[in-house]
């Protein structure tokens, strides 16, 4: 799921003070864990385009009701749920700014994957403007992340070895450490989709 890198600047044993500093080798290694998605992120958008705000307003609070009751339904935590503001945009139509788009976007943190198919279709049904793509999500993501760091560093630690191999040198401590994390997009075992 995440993908960690370690730069690792280790130092070979030198004669002087000098070589010491100056003598090293820089390495990569790169660690990634592919887990099975435990729960999803879902964000999507009510809107409505009016003349008037306060009635597109109602038609969206409307949506957003109705949705939080489909939420309600299915024991969906109001803890997982994320409303925000209501949104006004202004639509220019032939050199008039007679009409408005009024929006309000839900973000929901799905912990039963079963009720995404449901949910989808409820929002549909309701006339849902705009579903953002899916985000899964591992409830354990520290511990994967974590993981993936260890194999990172090992990597890192075995290539290092090799080139002081190669090279008739030994290998000294680590002088320097740099991690950098990035997550290309998440791997998950048997929820791989062709494109």
């Amino acid at each position: 799921m995440k993908l960690s890198q370690i730069l690792v600047l280790c130092a070979a044993l030198g004669q002087s003070a000098y070589a010491a500093e100056a003598d090293f080798v820089t390495v990569n290694g790169s660690g990634a864990v592919a887990v099975t998605p435990t729960q999803a992120r879902l964000t999507l958008v009510f809107s409505a385009q009016q003349a008037d705000v306060a009635a597109g307003k109602q038609a969206v609070d409307a949506q957003s009701a109705a949705f939080a009751a489909l939420l309600s339904k299915h024991q969906i935590k109001a803890s997982d749920v994320n409303n925000a503001p209501l949104v006004v945009y202004p639509e220019q139509r032939e050199q008039k700014l007679d009409q408005f788009r009024i929006e309000r976007s839900t973000t929901v943190l799905i912990r039963d994957l079963t009720l995404y198919p449901l949910l989808l279709e409820g929002a549909a049904k309701l006339g849902v403007s705009q579903i953002q793509p899916v985000e899964l999500q591992t409830a354990d993501s520290e511990q994967y992340y974590t993981e993936a760091l260890q194999q990172a560093f090992q990597a890192a630690k075995a290539k290092a070895l090799q080139l002081a191999a190669l090279s008739g040198r030994k290998l000294g401590k680590v002088n320097q450490l740099h991690e950098q994390s990035s997550a290309p997009g998440p791997r998950f075992k048997g929820m791989m989709m062709a494109a």
